[in-house]
Order: structure tokens, then C-alpha cells, then sequence
């Protein structure tokens, strides 16, 4: 293995050491020191990766959201006709039982945005992302479905992303709900936003 792949598997060590002691603390209860002793390395090495606690943050969830959002893009995105949105459930379902820490880190994360620059351009950059899916995924609804938004795009791109990642939030806030019932809530007020969003009846029955 050659010096910079030596360093490549170093790093995304660190991330993912980092990515578990984050997630199961919270980003304010937890130093550089911390991190270090949970991966077993000195201050100084995790140091020489990254320069600061915001820095790591930004490489965990960075990480984090691209393997989230290449979930979507393989599972949702990609799903034939007509089974998109069970297949947005199977992924949410998933992502809520395994990377429910996760979830909640990148809700941290946006609080953090409002004090630290840094992690605004972040949250913002990962936001585009998730509003190009959506837009893609309307795209492609409104040519297979031959139907049209009852509203402009920008404005259903933002209801869409706001009720799912609302979603997310309320069941990170109680802890006591099991993921299949809240997916089945999610998927029956989902349905019904869908509907309000196209003008026609010609959705696939999943979606109404």
C-alpha cells in the first residue's frame, strides 16, 4: 500500500471513529481528545488530519449524507415506475432503525450552522443536493405520469424536502415510536401531499 492510500484508510479511520463517538455524545460533549482516545491514536496524529473539532464534524457528515443520498439516488430515484415512494419508505424505514444517531448528529449540525460559517456552507451544500433529487424525482414523475405541479417547482421541491426532513425530526424526538409505525404515518401524509402537488388523477395508486 502506497504512502497516500496508507493515508486515505487513516483518515476515513478517524471519520468513522469519529462518526460513532459523535453520534452517540453530541457534537458539544465531545473534544478532539475524546475522539483520539476512542480511536487510539494521540491528539497530535488525529491533529495532523484534522486541523479542528469543526473540521472533523464537517468530513463525518459529509460522509454520512453522501452515502445517505446515494441510497436515495440508487433505491428512489432509480425505482421503476409506479413503486418510488415504497421504495422512499423502504429507505427512511432502513435509515431510521440503523443511522438513527446519524440523524440526529446532522440535526446538530444545522443548530451549529446558525453560530459557525463553516458549517453553514455545509448545511447549505447538502441541502442543494437533497433539492436536485427531488427535483430530478418531479421531473421524472410528471413525464412517466403525464401529469403537471399545481404549483411551481421551487415550491414543491420545498414542501417535499420539508416534510420529510420534518419527518425525521419528529421521530428523533420520540424516542418511544417504533420506525414502522411511523413510516406507515409518514407514508398516508405523504400520499396526500403528493396528490395536492399534481393536477392530475393519473399518479400511480401508492401515491394518492
Amino acid at each position: 500500500m502506497t504512502t497516500q492510500k496508507k493515508a486515505e484508510a487513516k483518515r476515513a479511520f478517524l471519520i468513522e471513529q469519529a462518526t460513532a463517538c459523535l453520534a452517540e455524545k453530541g457534537y458539544a460533549y465531545v473534544s478532539l481528545r475524546d475522539i483520539a482516545k476512542e480511536s487510539g491514536v494521540s491528539l497530535g496524529i488525529l491533529h495532523y488530519y484534522f486541523a479542528s473539532k469543526e473540521e472533523l464534524l464537517l468530513a463525518v457528515i459529509s460522509s454520512y449524507k453522501g452515502r445517505f443520498m446515494e441510497e436515495l439516488e440508487r433505491e428512489v430515484i432509480a425505482a421503476p415506475s409506479g413503486e418510488w415512494s415504497a421504495a422512499l419508505a423502504r429507505v427512511l424505514c432502513r435509515s431510521l432503525q440503523e443511522d438513527r444517531k446519524l440523524h440526529r448528529l446532522w440535526y446538530d449540525l444545522q443548530v451549529q450552522a446558525m453560530y459557525v460559517p463553516a458549517f453553514g456552507e455545509q448545511v447549505k451544500d447538502i441541502r442543494s443536493r437533497l433539492h436536485q433529487l427531488i427535483s430530478r424525482m418531479l421531473v421524472r414523475l410528471q413525464r412517466e405520469e403525464q401529469t403537471s405541479l399545481t404549483i411551481d417547482e421551487d415550491s414543491a421541491i420545498s414542501l417535499i424536502y420539508s416534510a420529510i426532513d420534518g419527518f425525521l425530526f419528529q421521530f428523533l424526538l420520540d424516542e418511544l415510536q417504533r420506525p414502522e409505525e411511523t413510516i406507515a404515518r409518514f407514508e398516508q401524509a405523504f400520499a396526500h401531499l403528493m396528490h395536492t402537488l399534481f393536477s392530475s388523477e393519473s399518479l400511480s395508486p401508492e401515491s394518492r
